[in-house]
């Protein structure tokens, strides 16, 4: 079974997309959200995400962000749900608000994927590790998983060694793909991290 890295869909221009998040409205604790473990006990209620005035309109089913987190509509939530495994997606509500300032009633949902799974091939993939967070790799040139390592029953999961970044098997994808819900990409593992490749002439 392949597995594909979950990627905003930065190709439709359409679409609409969450404003950077420039001051943490979780009191510092935003980062918890990439890292796999539970945060509804702290999560504030009725937070806001703001849309960015740079980009479309489109609501899609996963909202484009530059803050690593999958926030997802009611559809694409309906569908995790039923296809991983309970217990291993946290769900935490939020809402959008538009660039004039309009709340917009649509529920939207932060999928807090739970755990990390750790399958990295150290040998075979090319990375450099961050300077700051030692145990994470800051990017990737190229990614090569240990397929072995990971669970029979995961079809959604968080990379260990850079927990930030969500595999998603491919049957799940398919299934998405197969309910047309849009804003977000399965890239083709040996294509993740092509653009540093090119950086640095490789």
């Amino acid at each position: 079974m392949s597995y594909y890295p979950w990627v905003r869909d930065d190709e439709d221009q359409s679409f609409a997309w969450m404003e950077p998040l420039r001051k943490d409205p979780m009191d510092g604790n935003g980062y918890l959200l990439t890292k796999g473990v539970p945060c509804k006990n702290w999560f504030p209620e009725g937070l806001i995400f703001d849309l960015s005035k740079e980009k479309g309109s489109k609501l899609t089913d996963s909202i484009p962000n530059t803050s690593a987190l999958l926030v997802v509509s009611t559809k694409l939530k309906g569908i995790l749900e039923k296809e991983t495994p309970q217990g291993t997606i946290e769900f935490l509500p939020v809402r959008l608000r538009t660039p004039r300032k309009k709340t917009l009633d649509t529920p939207y949902f932060i999928a807090n994927v739970l755990g990390t799974v750790a399958c990295m091939d150290a040998k075979k993939s090319d990375f450099t590790m961050d300077t700051i967070i030692k145990d994470q790799v800051e990017h990737f040139r190229r990614l090569v998983l240990q397929e072995k390592k990971i669970p029979k029953d995961a079809k959604l999961f968080r990379l260990a060694e850079q927990s930030r970044l969500i595999l998603i098997r491919e049957d799940l994808g398919q299934t998405i793909i197969d309910e047309d819900c849009t804003g977000m990409i399965f890239q083709e593992l040996e294509d993740y991290g092509s653009e540093f490749r090119e950086r640095v002439g490789t």
